[in-house]
This record gives structure tokens, sequence and C-alpha cells, in this order.
């Protein structure tokens, strides 16, 4: 692989990043029982700072980048990894690499071809692309290239390691700029870090009887710690190894298991657990076998759960009468005829036939026609006149169907592939659309639930692993109301009565959505739960419901996450009472330690990331007003707003995958951040057919999802209990909007100062004059000053830390009457720059006045946009070309760039 440095350097790895540029985060356990966790982020200074071009992706060439880039980060921001791991990962000691007891891991997903999908080796670094169904990948992609422990050439699973998030851009038909944006790590403790595999030294002979003793077999096992653990199948998936000083070894084995079915149960209930073994140094157990936990792998969404619920088809007046409880002809009235993918009879599975199938509606062995069917065979239901009754379970199946398909159909529209993104779970995802739910009360199926329910769980044990031995998925849902039934009319010539039929808890999207987040995290980390949060599934059911939901116009019920099944979840909570990252509903919650994971999460955490993203969503457009039709509230801006975030959401899921997520929102974060960066360009085609085209250009949200978390209580001060939003960054360069700088809610008054990004409505009037009232995300009158030839910028600091070298460039470009609002495009000559009269850069105190920077030009006789930048190394704008984004090099719309970074300041001048 050639590399040269566009930038001229002769070193392509000299990196000097502003210290205020690097976000680090190390969680670490004072007593030392608990592994330390690492976090580096800096989106805005990749390394290297300069374009850094290669030919090919080689990957030992990239391993090569890669190690330079870590002992670069590792003396830049202190980050103390071990030195074991750097000197076994350094590409010049070839014969010391070979031997090491740590390692890259190759890449083995996806795989060139579509047939060895049925391989997948959990323990493996990995490509997140995105390409539309059977097309080509698209030419941008995301390499996350992770490094752990091992013993004789096998990857141990112990979770100790780090994984780099390298980001390969190809501009042209060859080559490829390259650029790193940060890394994660996950260090040993106690006697693991003292004594572990890295820090001591292992012979072949200890490795030999080790694998002898079947110490370091993984999978199946039937007998031992099967019988101990009460569960009739084992699947060992990882393990941790120590020598003591008696040269015996500490092995800690983590894995699942199988409970049997309880009677009248349909499905046995799978387990996590970790045991320690005593084994001697000839590879022989002590006998001194301790059983640490065991967790039932198991999410419940205990909620209430027809293209949209039809509370959200009415304002919050009259909602009682489009409860779940109201008769079959009110519900009826809220159907609309949508199209899915069977015809009449045809199997509820997508895609169909030949394609394979991704997602599957099941028989339910409690529906007493289905007790016929093959167990595994796709479900098929008879289509005919308007449809089944809404309580019936025909229409629960085909609800199921919908709404599941929806969900994949906008993955393959935003260019993400499912079969990839299952890279820890195998196809089909099976939905049982009537279903029992165990554990609880409801295993016959008479309760308000659903879950999502891993089959087995197989997957995360060494591998390459067969795609029948990674878990299956099962989509379980039960009912949305237990006092209403319905029955077809007596036949009084059979003279038998059907049976009362229930309405089904699969028929509320929102519902779908939020089980659809677990499937999400088990599909790409493994696990069923963030370890910071219960899912993202609140956040999603909201962010994909709000558009189109006519309660999105009552600021009271657009905060509930479930309307039509009532329950007390929202998506709006105030940082003041308490919902805050920082404060006093989250603080118990963080301190539990990460090894007692995967664990049942409160809906607490969950909540509090659903307020975060869902502020997200509202900053990209989500506060725009809706269309003034009262049929149809969704606005394009809105839609546009909800597809990017879900795909932002998604895709950050899918980055996280690795070594061990941390109980900290930072690392979804910070993958949140590598989703955006790396769109190049975003786009989708969603339904309605042939319907509009959303598009953004990458790099223009990264600094809103940073804020809309910051308002959530994220970046407090350490060592405190903030109920209010989080610290902004260190420096954080402004040229002030119009946006309010208090927000005045419910609970109080939130005092967000100048350069904040708080929701606004993104609207652009086409026919805007200079004498208008600006939209709120445009600069006001004193932040730019345009007076004759003269511009006057004003750029604040709402950091903490004084800004050095801050300069701004000032441009201005015709805007006739009729035109379109102009994109931003740093190469166009329609752009013209505009001449700098006062110092070319300047210091800016944190918290003092902004300092002005004034720039003359020759204004035009109509009206014309004056668009603004304010850079420095601690915090480049988005449109610098140092930080590499798609946005600082190809045409980007202006409303999404200013709205998007305070960096960066537009007026429009007639």
């Amino acid at each position: 692989m050639a590399t040269k440095d566009s930038g001229g350097d002769n070193n392509p790895f000299y990196w000097t990043p502003p210290a205020d540029a690097l976000v680090t985060r190390r969680q670490a356990d004072p007593h030392d029982a608990h592994p330390t966790f690492i976090l580096l982020r800096h989106p805005a200074s990749p390394f290297p700072r300069t374009a850094f071009v290669a030919d090919t992706l080689d990957v030992s060439n990239l391993q090569a980048f890669v190690f330079a880039y870590l002992q670069a980060a590792n003396k830049q921001a202190d980050l103390g990894l071990p030195s074991e791991w750097l000197q076994a990962l350094d590409p010049a000691d070839a014969n010391n690499r070979l031997k090491a007891n740590f390692g890259w891991m190759e890449i083995e997903w996806p795989p060139k071809q579509r047939s060895e999908k049925e391989f997948a080796n959990p323990l493996a670094s990995y490509r997140v692309g995105r390409q539309r169904r059977d097309g080509p990948v698209l030419p941008d992609q995301i390499i996350i290239l992770v490094a752990s422990e091992r013993v004789g050439g096998t990857f141990l699973g112990s979770d100790f390691g780090l994984r780099v998030v390298l980001h390969a851009r190809q501009p042209g038909a060859s080559g490829y700029q390259l650029r790193i944006t940060g890394m994660t790590a996950v260090l040993p403790f106690g006697i693991f870090r003292t004594h572990g595999v890295t820090s001591k030294g292992w012979s072949d002979k200890d490795s030999k009887n080790l694998v002898k003793g079947k110490f370091l077999h993984f999978g199946r096992d039937r007998a031992g710690h099967g019988r101990a653990l009460a569960l009739d199948e084992v699947f060992f998936r990882g393990v941790r190894l120590a020598r003591k000083p008696d040269n015996s070894f500490l092995i800690e084995k983590r894995g699942t298991g199988i409970a049997a079915a309880a009677p009248g149960v349909n499905k046995p209930t799978p387990y996590a657990f970790v045991v320690r073994d005593d084994i001697s140094a000839h590879g022989a157990s002590a006998g001194k076998t301790m059983h640490i936990r065991k967790v039932a792998l198991v999410a419940n969404a205990n909620v209430r759960l027809f293209k949209i619920d039809p509370a959200s088809q009415g304002t919050a007046t009259g909602l009682r009468s489009r409860r779940v409880t109201r008769s079959e002809a009110q519900l009826d009235t809220f159907r609309t005829w949508e199209t899915i993918e069977p015809g009449s009879m045809d199997p509820l599975a997508f895609p169909q036939p030949p394609a394979s199938a991704e997602m599957e509606v099941r028989p339910s062995p409690l529906v007493l026609a289905d007790r016929g069917r093959k167990p595994d065979a796709p479900e098929t239901v008879v289509l005919s006149g308007s449809g089944p009754a809404v309580r019936s379970n025909d229409f629960a199946a085909v609800s199921a169907f919908y709404n599941v398909e929806n969900i994949f159909k906008r993955l393959e529209a935003y260019g993400v592939s499912v079969q990839d993104y299952f890279r820890l779970a195998k196809l089909p995802l099976k939905v049982a659309y009537r279903s029992g739910i165990r554990p609880g009360p409801g295993k016959d199926g008479n309760t308000i639930n659903a879950r999502v329910y891993p089959v087995g769980r197989k997957a995360d044990f060494v591998g390459p692993s067969a795609q029948g031995d990674r878990p299956g998925l099962e989509l379980q849902l039960a009912l949305a109301n237990l006092s209403h039934r319905a029955r077809k009319p007596w036949d009084r010539n059979s003279g038998l009565r059907s049976p009362a039929e229930p309405l089904g808890i699969a028929a509320d999207a929102r519902i779908i959505w939020h089980e659809f987040g677990h499937v999400l995290l088990m599909a790409a980390v493994g696990e069923l739960e963030f370890r910071f949060a219960h899912s993202a599934g609140d956040a999603l059911a909201a962010i994909a419901s709000d558009p189109w939901s006519q309660l999105a116009s009552d600021p009271v019920w657009r905060g509930e996450t479930f309307p039509w099944v009532f329950i007390p979840r929202r998506h709006d909570r105030s940082v003041l009472l308490g919902w805050s990252w920082g404060g006093t509903l989250h603080r118990d919650l963080a301190q539990v330690p990460d090894s007692w994971l995967p664990r049942m999460k409160s809906y607490w955490s969950e909540q509090i990331l659903s307020s975060s993203l869902f502020r997200l969503y509202l900053c990209l457009g989500g506060d725009t007003p809706p269309a003034k039709i009262a049929a149809s509230p969704a606005s394009p801006m809105r839609e546009r707003a909800s597809h990017y975030s879900i795909f932002l959401i998604v895709q950050a899921i899918a980055l996280m995958g690795g070594i061990a997520p941390a109980n900290d929102p930072d690392y979804f974060i910070t993958s949140l951040i590598d989703a955006d960066i790396a769109s190049n360009p975003w786009e989708a085609v969603f339904a309605p057919a042939n319907g509009p085209e959303f598009t953004r250009v990458g790099g223009c949200a990264w600094k809103v999802i940073r804020w809309a978390f910051e308002a959530q209580g994220m970046y407090a001060k350490p060592g405190t209990i903030t109920n209010a939003p989080g610290l902004p960054p260190a420096v954080d360069i402004y040229i002030a909007d119009r946006r309010p700088l208090i927000d005045a809610t419910p609970a109080g008054a939130i005092d967000y100062g100048p350069g904040n990004y708080s929701p606004v409505s993104l609207e652009w009037d086409a026919n805007q004059l200079g004498g208008d009232v600006p939209p709120l995300w445009q600069a006001g009158a004193s932040a730019i000053k345009v007076q004759g030839k003269t511009i006057t910028v004003s750029a604040g600091n709402r950091g903490s830390v004084t800004a050095t070298q801050v300069t701004v460039a000032v441009w201005w470009r015709a805007w006739p009457a009729g035109d379109p609002q102009p994109d931003w495009d740093n190469a166009s000559a329609l752009w013209t720059p505009c001449a700098q009269t006062s110092v070319a850069s300047a210091s800016v105190a944190a918290g003092a006045p902004p300092v002005d920077f004034k720039f003359t030009h020759s204004p035009p006789a109509t009206r014309y946009v004056v668009f603004a930048a304010a850079t420095c190394a601690a915090d480049p704008a988005n449109t610098d070309a140092a930080t590499g984004f798609p946005c600082s090099f190809q045409p980007t719309p202006l409303v999404d760039l200013v709205s998007g970074d305070n960096n960066l300041g537009l007026r429009v001048v007639s």
C-alpha cells in the first residue's frame, strides 16, 4: 500500500492536535475490582490532520497506520495504554508480534461473498458500510480494528483490548483518504492486570496444558457447569486468564445457557453466567469452582403496547375516543389502506421468495387456527375484502408483519444492509404475533407486554461459528388490551361459536420500534441492552412517529412515548427534575459495576436517553412547524430529521461492537458522531413508493449530537450531582444566531446562553428579504453587521478556556429573486471572498464579549447572502478542510451547515 501526505508533510503520522480538541474519559474502579474503560474522541482533529492517501486498504498496512496512531494518541492524551499491548502491535517487530499474547483480530465481516454469510466470528475486526439491497457497496466506509488477548493463537474473548475507528473515503476511481477519529479500550483489573495474559509470560507448554485440559474449550458443555447452574445446555463464550504466584491458573469463563422450559411454556429461558476455576500448573482442575452469577437474558417492555396508532391520529381533544378500549367500529375508522408485500395467502415473510427471508411472522401455538401449521414456516393470512377485524388474530399477524417490514424497508432505504448488520445473531428475525411472555405471569399470552427473545444465545463464543450456531431472535408480542375481545358471528349451521379474539399489541408501531431497539443491540453488539440504559427503543418509537402524529401539536402530549396504551413513559424529561446524565435519577445506576452485566436496566435511564435523542431530532429539523394540512401533519423537514436521526442511532449501535461497551453514554455519543461524519453523502428514498428523496451531507450534525446530550446533563463537572445542563467543550467558538438564550420550561428556566443549539424551526422562506425578520437559526444584526461595504463579524466563546489564533472568513453570493436557497461550496466561483481589514487572528476569552473581525466587499444590486466562518485549531468550523468532514469539500445546504455549527453564521441582505 503506497501512501502519501497530500498536505506536504514528510511524515504522514505527524499529528499535534490541540489539547482542547481531545475528549478523553477514563472509568477506573478505585478498588481495582472491575475493568478500566478508556475513551478518546477527536472528530474535528482527525489523525492525521492532513489528508493521508492510501492506494489500497491492505490490512497489514492499515494496522501499521493504526499503530502509529496509538503511539501518538497514547502520548498526546496520556491514555496509559499497557506497554505490552503497544509492543505486541508494533509492525516493526514481526517476531514478537507473532509470539505475543495480544494482537489484531482479522477483518472478517462482512464476507466478500454473500454465500459466506453462514459464518461469522464475533471476535473480529469488521467494516461498516452502506449499500442498497444486492447493490454495490457505497465508496465510503468505517473500519473497526479490534485488538485483544490471545493464547496460542486463540483469542480469548476476555473483553480486554482496544478498538480504533478508521474512516476510509474513496474520492475517485482509486485510492482512499484515511482518518482516525477516536478509540476505546478496556484494560484488565486485579490479578488479570498484574498476572494476566499480557503481563505474565505464557509458554507454549502452558498453552498446551490449558488446551489439553479443555479449559480453553469454547462452545457446548452439557455437563459440569451446566448441571451446577441448573441449565440443560451451556455455551462458553469467553475466558479471562491469570497466572497465580504458585504458577497455577485462575480461569474465569463467561457464557450463556438454556434452562428447561417450565410446564405449559413453549420456550425455554436463556441465561448468561460467569464461573471461576482454579487450574493447576499442569492444566488439571483444583476442584475449586465458584459460580459468580446467573442472569436471565430477556428484554421485557412492560407496556400496553394502523399506519400510525389511533391515539396519534387526532389532537389531544377527544383522545379518549381513540383508546384501545373503543369499539370495533370506532377503531376501524382509523385504519387506512396500506400495501404489504404478500398477496392473499402468501407467506408473511420479507423479502418474498426466492430471496432469503430476513423476517418471518410465525404461527402461534396460542391460536387455535394455527395449531395444525408448521411452526417453522411463515404464517399465512387470507387478505380479502376490507381485511381482518381489529380484534382478531389475523389482524395481529398482519400488523406485526407490516410494522416490522416497515423497519426493514427503512434500513434498506438508508443503505444499511440487514445481512451485514446481523453479525451476532442469525436471520430471519422471527415474529411471534401472539406469544406467551416469560418470566412473569403472562405465560399464556394474556398479558399486555412484548419482548425480544434470543433463542439459545449461542453467538458470542470464539468462532468462526456457523450461522445456525449464532442466536436466533424472536420478537414476541402479546396483547394491547385485556378487557375487550371480539367473536365472529355464531354459525347456526354448524352450531359452533368461534373463540373470542383480542387486540394484539402488534398493532402499535411504537411498541414494535421499542422492541426493535433490542433487536439492533443483540444483532450488532451481542447484548439485549445498553449498559447505561435499557435501550434506544423509546427514542426510535418517538422519533419515527412524531412527524405524522397530530399529538405533536400539543406540548404535553407530544412528549408521551406510548400514547395509545397510555403509560407514563416520556421523551421530554426535564433535566431540572433529575432526568440528567449527571443527576439524581441516573447516578445510582451509573455506579453499578460493568461486571454485573448483562442485567435489567431501569426505564428511567431509557427516558433520559430518549429525551436526549428526541432533542437531537428536534434540533435537526423536528421542530419545524408541520404542514398546514390537518390530515397530513408531516413536513419534509420533520420527515428528513426523523429519517436521519434513526439512521444515526442504527449506525451508531453497529459501531459499538468489538469489545465490551462501557456503562457510559459517551461511548454511544462517540458512535453517533462517527456515524454522522462518515455519511458522504447520506440519502434515503422512502414511502410512499417513488416518494421524496431525503439527503444530507455528513459532518453537519456532530456538534448538535454532543449538545443534545449536554443539555440533558452530560459532561457535568466530575464528582458532582447536577440536575442541570452539562458543560460545553473547553473551547466553543460561536457566531451568535437568534435562538433564545433561555428556555422557559414548565419545570423552570434553563439558561443555555449564546451559541446554543436549542431546537427551532429550520424553515427558510425562498422569498426572504434583508428587511424581514430572519429565522432563528440565522445570525442577528449584532453578530454579522452589514453597513455599506463593511461587514463586521463578532465571534464569542462559550467554553471555559481562551481560544487562541481564532480566524474568521467571510463570503457573499448573489441570491436573485425566484432562485432556490443556495448551497455552500467553497470551490464555487459564485461565492466571493471578502477582504479582511482587521487583524488576521485573535484570542477569544471564554465568557467574554465577542471579538469583532472586519471585512470589506462590493455589494451587488440584488439580494445576496453573507456567510461567515470562525475557526481555530481547538474548535474548527465544520467547513474547515482540516476536519476531512464531507461537508468541508462538497456542496452542502446552508441551513444544515449553519444550524448545526455555531462557528458559522448567515445573513440575508437586500
